[in-house]
């Protein structure tokens, strides 16, 4: 609701509307920030704790590409992503991961928002929230939000 608030039309909003701070706090540990780099690629910008809980490292400044985070290639994000680019609508998932570095959950489920480059309209950032099911770790068993 916050990010449909945000439009501009029919246009993403801007990346300088988004203000973390207006999102509930209980929210923070499952969001994530996707930067777009030269190039047709991605930086993760930042991972909030339950992501990191999740896959037992910070990727945090890494580029969505296997040789810094090895078999991102095959994440739902990263096809999330590639869909956007076509459509420049948000992407949503929920269901089995193909993408894991520990077994310490059961299905996720995320969803990708676009920001657009106010100068030139291409999407420059994306919010990501993502809740991985029955997570054992720092939130616990079955922590939801």
């Amino acid at each position: 609701m916050y990010w449909l608030g945000l439009h501009d039309g029919e246009r993403p909003p801007a990346r300088q509307q988004f203000d973390p701070v207006d999102l509930p706090s209980r929210a923070l540990p499952y969001l994530f920030l996707l930067e777009r780099i030269p190039g047709p690629g991605w930086r993760l910008r930042l991972a909030g704790s339950h992501l990191v809980d999740a896959l037992g490292r910070d990727f945090t400044g890494c580029e969505l590409v296997d040789e810094q985070i090895p078999g991102v290639s095959l994440s739902r994000t990263v096809r999330l992503l590639n869909q956007m680019a076509e459509t420049g609508l948000p992407g949503h998932f929920h269901g089995r991961s193909t993408f894991r570095f520990r077994d310490n959950y059961d299905d996720h489920e995320q969803v990708l928002l676009p920001f657009r480059d106010r100068k030139t309209g291409l999407i420059e950032a994306v919010l990501g929230a993502i809740v991985y099911e029955g997570l054992q770790g720092a939130f616990g068993p079955g922590a939801t939000w």
